[in-house]
Formats: C-alpha cells, structure tokens, sequence
C-alpha cells in the first residue's frame, strides 16, 4: 500500500509506476516512511506524522526533513 502525496495526481502514479494511493488513516500502520521532502512533512512534525502510525510503529526519514531524535531511522 502506498499513502497518499498530497503533490502527486493518483491517475497518473497509477499509470506510470502501478501504484494505487491511498489516503492515510489515524493509527492504521507499523511503519512510515517519510521519503519526499515536502514542506509539508516539515509542518507536520513527527508527532504529526506518527498519529498515523500504531502505538509500536516506527518512523524512518529518508529525506532529513524531521529532527533526528523524533525519529527511528535514517538512511
């Protein structure tokens, strides 16, 4: 499954990667990974970002947009 972007059109993610988006739920998944660098993301926070998450899920930033003691990894 993959969540929604907010920047991305769902037609055209469908059609050039195969992708179906989604729209995030609250408390729904184990892990999240922030993986585009969006303002967005940066607004949000990471507690912002982890209310869609379970209680036990992780969160891994790809792209450094969040401060490295909010997260659970980094690449």
């Amino acid at each position: 499954m993959t969540l929604r972007d907010l920047w991305v059109d769902a037609t055209e993610a469908k059609h050039e990667f195969g992708l179906n988006l989604c729209e995030p739920g609250e408390g729904e998944y184990d892990a999240i990974v922030v993986a585009v660098g969006h303002d967005e993301f940066r607004k949000r926070g990471a507690a912002g970002i982890r209310a869609h998450g379970r209680p036990a899920s992780v969160l891994y930033d790809v792209k450094y947009v969040l401060p490295r003691e909010t997260v659970d990894g980094r690449l």
